[in-house]
């Protein structure tokens, strides 16, 4: 069963009721940890008993992958619904889900699978794609269709304040990338108007920014796609020093890139470059819309495919176990970097 972004949080609040498993995966992994919270409290509601939740590393089931057929199949001793949980390779969570299949009947527990980003390709996900009671649940970086929703959510609904139209758009342009970070984000400027104001204004979001390593990325950014290698690793030492994770980082660079990757192709269909930018959505916040017109002459859309590719591998090999994280995310920095300075 697919399940498309829009309907993914509905699908999670019934999950029970719709599927017997479900698989959970994307880019996003502050996302997809939400998204597991709202399954595991629809399968749990009130009911919920530590002996009936079951969790498996990767490491355990790359080990013994049966061990999830054998908890899968595991009856409660005391009663109430059972949740099994797992991540793992692509190969040994095929392996397990393979003989699950086989007996449906056999389940007694809801099952619930987490992987980071997958290809079409990636066989656990063509599985959960296709069959009947197995469902995949996408967790893509919040974008332009999803994070005025969000700011909604958070900032209108939950907090009972209004936003200026600069602080939306200053928002939009600053957050996404990694769904648990632009919530705490969106809390503390929440936080920090109070209730009294009454209104979320743009030099509210401006005086969190400088607490907000989240809202603060664009300086790394920029600094990547003009090619200036010092900077990149002041700023990404800055990063890490206040606690962003490389995760978030490639995150918001692979956005940083669509949007050039978009006026490329904005371009090579007979646009302008300048109505190729102002066609942007959403549109650029006022303060690094200089910079970005600046730069996209020299992010062609050849280039700017490069790159992402470049994030796209990185974002792959740091979510191998015991992969260096730090290391392969600053590499992966200075390869766009070089490749923006034109250097070879």
């Amino acid at each position: 069963m697919k399940v498309s972004s829009a309907s993914a949080d509905a699908f999670c609040r019934a999950a029970p009721q719709r599927a017997r498993m479900a698989l959970v995966y994307g880019p996003d992994r502050g996302l997809v940890q939400e998204r597991v919270k709202l399954i595991r409290e629809a399968v749990f509601g009130a009911e919920f008993d530590p002996m009936n939740h079951v969790r498996f590393t990767a490491n355990e089931i790359e080990a013994d992958p049966t061990r999830l057929v054998d908890e899968a199949h595991a009856l409660s001793l005391m009663g109430g619904p059972r949740l099994v949980e797992a991540t793992g390779s692509d190969a040994d969570l095929v392996r397990a889900v393979t003989v699950l299949q086989t007996e449906p009947d056999k389940l007694a527990a809801f099952v619930l699978l987490t992987a980071g980003e997958l290809t079409p390709r990636a066989k656990i996900r063509v599985m959960a794609e296709k069959a009947d009671g197995f469902a995949a649940v996408p967790c893509y970086s919040d974008d332009a269709n999803t994070l005025p929703a969000l700011i909604r959510q958070v900032l209108e609904e939950e907090h009972g304040l209004s936003v200026s139209a600069d602080a939306r758009q200053a928002l939009q342009g600053h957050l996404g990338g990694d769904r648990a970070l632009t919530l705490n984000e969106l809390q503390k400027l929440a936080l920090y108007v109070g209730p009294e104001a009454g209104e979320v204004t743009l030099e509210d979001v401006q005086a969190c920014a400088p607490n907000a390593a989240g809202l603060e990325l664009d300086r790394l950014l920029f600094a990547v796609t003009a090619g200036n290698a010092a900077r990149v690793d002041s700023e990404f030492e800055r990063q890490l020093a206040a606690g962003t994770d490389p995760n978030a980082v490639l995150s918001m660079l692979r956005m940083h890139l669509n949007r050039f990757m978009s006026v490329g192709v904005a371009v090579g269909e007979g646009k302008t470059m300048q109505a190729a930018i102002a066609g942007l959505r959403p549109s650029l916040f006022f303060k690094t819309k200089d910079a970005f017109t600046a730069q996209a002459r020299d992010w062609p859309l050849p280039r700017s495919l490069t790159a992402l590719d470049l994030v796209k591998n990185c974002l792959a090999a740091v979510r191998q176990t015991d992969a260096p994280v730090n290391a392969l995310t600053r590499q992966c920095l200075f390869d766009i970097a070089r490749s923006g300075s034109g250097r070879a």
